[in-house]
């Protein structure tokens, strides 16, 4: 008898979601593909002085592609239609097909490229440093088109960010003296605008047809609006705690959930055009990880915690001396990047 409730017990233990990390990749940025089960990451090795990116099968373990770079990536590499692309340098892009370990074509840039979005099946958007946007044809490398940056008396950064896109258009934050601006996405002419009213930066997320947008006026003090994407028309704004725009938004059904630089996680609802407080807490400026029904979020004593999105319920389930890169689900198994 006593056996029998030890197996059960056993039993009960092996089903029940467990939360496991592993730090031993040196990873600077990471991407999870959890459709193909991939990792793909940026690796730096100080001591061996070494750069690489590298692609990991989440199923065994093992890593399936290596390729060493000239200087540090900071730019989640991607994979779309069994290609990798990736900056490889400060001045350079590729593209791989990294089953094959084939190049399959590189291309100079006149920057960093800060963050970069496969549009559509055949376009990249990508962000270059001090230079603007560059449209990318994904299957042979060559320019489509350019926006440059013209730093004309207002407050951008030194490369657009971040990018969000539909199926028309792309749309992004703090460029040319625009607070938001949506481009073709075919041909890079704009659509649409809204001016930047003064200092300070944004961050937004596309969410079917509207955008959400929050922005930081100063430490303090800030905004939230709803727009519709088609249009740009503000449908809704609030005065609210200055964003944190390091932190992307994320989009959970017809809820935005959203960091604040007064410590407080808030969640946005669309239909209600409402907002409330459900977490307070200082994070590492860090993303959050949206995994089913949970949303992960690192304190600044790097401590993990998962926020039940259903009843805002908050437990601590790890525990690293790193930032947290990704999150993604195996075997029952919550499983964290650092």
């Amino acid at each position: 008898m006593i056996k029998n409730i030890m197996i059960l017990l056993l039993f009960i233990v092996s089903c029940k979601e467990t939360e496991t990390y592993k730090d031993n990749r040196n990873a600077l940025v990471a991407h999870v593909d959890q459709k193909d089960n991939l990792l793909i990451y940026s690796y730096d090795n100080d001591e061996a002085e070494e750069c690489a990116i590298k692609v990991e099968d989440l199923k065994t373990g093992k890593e399936i592609f290596f390729s060493k770079i000239e200087q540090s990536c900071f730019t989640e590499p991607r994979i779309q239609d069994r290609k990798l692309y990736f900056p490889d340098s400060n001045h350079s892009f590729s593209c791989i097909d990294y089953k094959n370990n084939k190049v399959l074509w590189k291309l100079k840039t006149k920057g960093r490229i800060r963050e970069f979005q496969l549009v559509n099946d055949d376009i990249i958007i990508a962000s270059v440093d001090t230079d603007g946007l560059v449209a990318i044809h994904s299957k042979t490398g060559k320019i489509i088109y350019e926006l440059p940056l013209h730093s004309e008396h207002c407050t951008v950064d030194s490369a657009p960010r971040p990018i969000g896109f539909d199926e028309n258009c792309f749309y992004v934050a703090d460029f040319n003296c625009t607070l938001i601006a949506a481009y073709e996405i075919s041909s890079g002419k704009k659509v649409w605008s809204r001016e930047m009213p003064q200092t300070g930066f944004s961050n937004f997320i596309v969410a079917g047809k509207y955008i959400f947008l929050g922005r930081e006026n100063s430490d303090k003090d800030g905004e939230i609006m709803l727009m519709e994407a088609e249009t740009g028309t503000v449908i809704y704004s609030h005065a609210s705690a200055a964003i944190d725009i390091m932190v992307t938004p994320v989009l959970y059904r017809d809820k935005i959930y959203y960091y604040t630089l007064n410590s407080e996680l808030n969640e946005f609802d669309l239909k209600k055009e409402t907002t409330k407080v459900i977490y307070k807490g200082s994070v590492t400026g860090n993303q959050m990880y949206r995994l089913g029904d949970f949303l992960y979020i690192q304190d600044l004593d790097f401590n993990v915690n998962r926020i039940n999105l259903h009843t805002f319920g908050k437990k601590t389930v790890a525990k690293s001396p790193k930032g947290l890169l990704g999150v993604y689900k195996l075997n029952n198994q919550v499983k964290f990047i650092y």
